[in-house]
């Protein structure tokens, strides 16, 4: 797997890729406090990385396919390492998009509609 290779320990993906990822996440929360916002940073980060790796991997799903079948006999089959992969990174980062939210979005503000007199 090409890109698993060029994403080992110490090695970023394309840096302008990650930071824009970044801060399209932080513009998702424009009325997050930021102090909440600033000790969250690196959990965002972590989101942006998710997101991109697991983009990624389903590039290379999409030509390795997720599951291989017997030539043979269509019967046996076997799950590729990448659906696994797919797997664990979908739930990590629904695991930190679910924190970041419960911590950053704002409540909604009630604007006033017009429809307090039908009430």
């Amino acid at each position: 797997m090409e890109f698993l290779e060029q994403t080992k320990e110490g090695e970023n993906m394309s840096n302008a890729e990650l930071s824009n990822e970044i801060d399209r996440l932080k513009k998702q929360f424009p009325y997050a406090d930021e102090n909440k916002l600033e000790a969250l940073e690196s959990l965002i980060e972590q989101a942006a990385y998710e997101k991109l790796y697991l983009k990624k991997l389903n590039e290379q799903a999409i030509d390795s396919g997720l599951i291989e079948f017997h030539p043979e006999n269509a019967k046996l089959q076997r799950t590729l390492p990448i659906s696994k992969e797919i797997a664990k990174h979908s739930a990590t980062l629904t695991n930190i998009l679910d924190k970041l939210m419960k911590y950053l979005a704002s409540e909604n503000i009630d604007e006033d509609d017009g429809l307090d007199e039908y009430e």
